[in-house]
């Protein structure tokens, strides 16, 4: 055995390795040391390659983050852009972004309200472009997952549930969308959402014609409102007006049913009852008008109660109605509002009717800026300004105004002429009343008159000669025709049908001597004595009952002495203007010229009677003198 190497420490064990080979020969550790060679090396190779791996990882997580955050950005950036092109009715390049946005999204993740929000939106914008069908699934589902929510009703699936109620509507599917509002409307406590869906229901109703149950159910809905949110809330308000127009359906549809007696008068009395309860609603809705000035739907509701209550002729309770009515209006809306004007008219019409000479001049300045303003606005004038202008029109009328009243009947007619569709009698009304306007002016307007009522006559004597409107007219147009020079035939023709359609009537009043004065003075005129004579006769013994009456046969009396005048008999003449003069000092007042003019001719009478007295005693005198 060699000796030991110089330097070198044998082991214990005997090797020439010492420590080391121990070292390497044991993985263990030695007792009380923190860690051999060995083990401080391998820790530290394990820790440089852990530390890339800690760093890729966390970078990984950064970069997902961040590009969760982009994707956050750009999907809010798209859903802006899709409501950009949304408003501005760009509705492919929305769809396109839509598309987009939904394409990598779970439907199902239901606490995704903006999405959900989108497809609601995208469901919109199908419907404005009538699309009912592609939208119907969307806004069904946006529905489903909404009201999956525990608690109540989110705004958004209130939305849905509006959205999906409508489109179901405009495909026609009136009963699902009836029973989704019914479900929520029976479904909860009576707060605002639950009466919404219950007016709702009842127009659901309406749609499909069920109107009794839709008014019954109607009537419920506004009664709770009233209960629980007054009587002046505006959705009371507006569920009394949705009444309302139940109401007027029902009364319209009971005047198209009907054959027998016995279900006419049951209508009768079902209208009735449909007219008190339409009148009461209507009652209970003004009644809530707030003081100095009703909202703009209390005011409709008074319109409509003045109307009713016009119709059954309590003009008095309309006017004041109509009164605050059109104050209120023309405060809110303005003068020229067409709902505005309406008002003024219906109340110039209720002034009118009560016929009181100040009720003209209120109608007078209510209506003056009222149907200028009409005319002023309207390209085509309809039907109700047309209406007012007549109430207008009558109103100078009743003042005897005459030249405003022809002024307002003469633009009556021009736009009903020329208004395409007008029916024919119309016309021939505005053309009557302007041709009565112009004669109570004098004979200053009687070849306009002739203008006027020539060919009116014409056509109402070929349809019904004897009618009164017929005759009237025809006595006008004699009368006008008479101071016309040249005209005495014609007038002489017209005043002879007159005067004999005036006979044939069993009633024999004030027109009728009117149309004998008239056609005994054409007589006179027309040299014609003895008919003249005849016909003014008759007219003398008629027997007068009334007051005018006797002033109309006076003048015939007047016009019956002259032509016996005429006719050289004096004392008959005499008589009758006697009587004459006497009946008119107990009927008319001493300073007509009338009661004058039959006074000089008594007096001419006289003058000739005696005249013709002296000239025959000369001539018995000088035929005595050569006989």
């Amino acid at each position: 055995m060699a000796p030991p190497r110089h330097g070198s420490r044998p082991h214990s064990d005997g090797t020439k390795y010492g420590h080391k080979a121990s070292y390497y020969a044991s993985s263990e550790p030695s007792a009380g040391l923190y860690g051999s060679k060995r083990e401080h090396t391998s820790k530290g190779r394990r820790y440089r390659c852990d530390k890339p791996n800690a760093e890729h990882e966390e970078c990984e997580r950064k970069l997902e983050k961040l590009q969760k955050a982009h994707q956050k950005v750009v999907e809010s950036l798209r859903i802006a852009l899709f409501r950009s092109h949304m408003k501005s009715k760009n509705y492919g390049d929305a769809e396109k972004l839509y598309h987009e946005t939904v394409i990598d999204r779970d439907p199902s993740k239901t606490e995704d309200t903006e999405m959900l929000d989108l497809e609601h939106s995208f469901a919109d914008m199908l419907m404005e472009q009538k699309k009912f069908l592609e939208a119907e699934p969307i806004s069904r589902a946006v529905w489903e997952r909404s009201k999956q929510c525990s608690g109540p009703p989110s705004d958004l699936s209130k939305k849905s549930h509006r959205q999906l109620c409508s489109i179901l509507c405009a495909l026609g599917k009136h009963r699902e969308a009836e029973t989704m509002h019914m479900r929520v409307y029976q479904g909860g406590e009576m707060n605002a959402w639950v009466l919404e869906n219950g007016d709702e229901v009842s127009q659901r109703r309406r749609e499909q014609g069920e109107l009794k149950k839709g008014k019954e159910n109607q009537l419920e809905v506004w009664n709770k409102r009233r209960e629980q949110n007054g009587v002046r809330d505006h959705r009371t308000i507006q569920s009394g007006l949705c009444l309302i127009r139940f109401l007027e359906e029902l009364i319209a549809a009971v005047d198209q049913t009907g054959g027998t007696d016995a279900e006419r008068r049951l209508n009768i009395s079902l209208k009735e009852a449909y007219k008190c309860e339409f009148e009461w609603v209507l009652g209970e809705i003004w009644a809530t008008r707030a003081v100095p000035e009703p909202n703009v739907n209390v005011l409709g509701a008074g319109h409509k109660l003045g109307v009713s209550l016009f119709c059954r002729n309590k003009f008095s309770a309309a006017e004041e109605i109509f009164t605050t009515v059109w104050k209120g209006r023309n405060s809110q809306l303005g003068e020229q509002d067409v709902s505005t004007m309406s008002s003024g008219g219906m109340l110039v019409k209720s002034l009118h009717r009560q016929g009181k000479n100040e009720d003209y001049l209120g109608a007078v300045k209510i209506l003056h800026p009222v149907w200028h303003a009409k005319l002023a606005v309207m390209k085509h004038v309809d039907a109700e300004t047309l209406s007012i202008g007549q109430t207008f029109a009558q109103a100078y009328y009743s003042l005897e105004d005459w030249p405003n009243a022809e002024h307002v009947y003469r633009l009556i007619l021009y736009h009903k002429s020329r208004q395409s569709g007008c029916p024919p009698g119309e016309i021939e009304d505005a053309r009557w009343l302007l041709g009565q306007t112009l004669y109570n002016q004098g004979t200053a307007k009687n070849r306009e008159v002739e203008i006027v009522l020539g060919d009116l006559y014409q056509q109402w004597n070929t349809r019904s000669p004897n009618s009164n409107t017929t005759l009237q007219c025809g006595q006008m147009l004699a009368s006008s025709l008479s101071t016309q020079t040249g005209r005495a035939n014609d007038a002489l023709n017209v005043a002879l049908k007159v005067f004999d359609g005036r006979g044939a009537a069993v009633e024999k009043s004030v027109p009728y001597l009117d149309s004998g004065r008239l056609y005994g003075s054409l007589l006179l005129e027309d040299e014609n004595l003895s008919e003249a004579e005849r016909v003014l006769e008759s007219m003398w013994k008629h027997d007068a009952k009334g007051a005018e009456e006797q002033k109309m046969r006076l003048k015939c009396g007047h016009l019956y002495g002259q032509a016996l005048a005429k006719r050289h008999k004096y004392p008959d003449a005499k008589r009758i203007l006697d009587a004459v003069t006497a009946d008119q000092g107990a009927v008319l007042p001493a300073e007509l010229p009338e009661v004058a003019e039959t006074r000089r001719l008594l007096e001419e009478v006289n003058r000739l009677d005696k005249e013709k007295k002296r000239v025959k005693r000369n001539s018995k005198r000088k035929a005595g003198l050569f006989g």
